[in-house]
């Protein structure tokens, strides 16, 4: 397993990916459709609904859930007890605002050495470069899409991308605009729970230190 720390750098290189470099459209093997947006898709080709990534789950023990969300996310959002791997791409300083992307959220730190940990997890379930990966964030789109092309930099093929993420798509017009209800883990009534089981999620090792 290599032990990589330059995660940064390469999140920053993957989010510029030219469409030249995506897969213009799902491999044959893919179960199901590429998103229309060129920036959603990722380098394997490969993408699952939430109905999907559950059957191959639970019938495969080489298929592992991989959550790159926050703690916070997880805790007052919720989370999937069936994910393997609970480790955030990106987390936030809340000492300040995101003055790079100019958005009204905290600044996006991301995680300095993702890759090296999540390798030592794969350790750990017995993994390696040819176990099925199924990445999920919040929306399948600024998370999780990113981490698919730094895995694919690193030799993993097998990453799927979670159609509609955790919570799904925003509802774009009628009384439940903004709401997040169109498709995604939560909304397709796939298992999910607020209580955080310590054997599985992230514990802080960076970032702010609270006392």
């Amino acid at each position: 397993m290599k032990l990589k720390n330059a995660l940064a750098g390469l999140l920053l290189s993957a989010g510029m990916i030219t469409s030249a470099n995506l897969m213009a459209n799902a491999l044959p093997n893919s179960p199901a459709p590429a998103p229309e947006r060129e920036s959603h898709q990722i380098p394997q080709g490969l993408y699952i609904s939430p109905e999907q990534a559950y059957e191959m789950i639970n019938s495969d023990d080489n298929a592992f859930l991989v959550d790159v969300r926050t703690p916070e996310e997880w805790m007052f959002v919720g989370y999937s007890p069936l994910a393997k791997i609970m480790l955030p791409s990106v987390m936030f300083d809340y000492s300040q605002m995101d003055t790079v992307q100019n958005m009204p959220r905290y600044m996006p730190v991301p995680h300095p050495n993702w890759i090296g940990e999540f390798e030592e997890r794969l350790m750990d379930l017995g993994a390696d470069q040819n176990s099925k990966f199924i990445i999920m964030c919040r929306s399948a789109s600024e998370r999780a899409a990113p981490m698919a092309r730094i895995l694919d930099q690193y030799g993993y093929k097998n990453v799927y991308l979670l159609l509609g993420g955790f919570e799904g798509g925003v509802v774009r017009e009628g009384d439940k605009k903004g709401f997040r209800l169109i498709d995604g883990w939560k909304n397709s009534g796939m298992p999910w729970t607020y209580d955080i089981d310590p054997e599985i999620v992230y514990f802080k090792k960076y970032g702010v230190t609270y006392e």
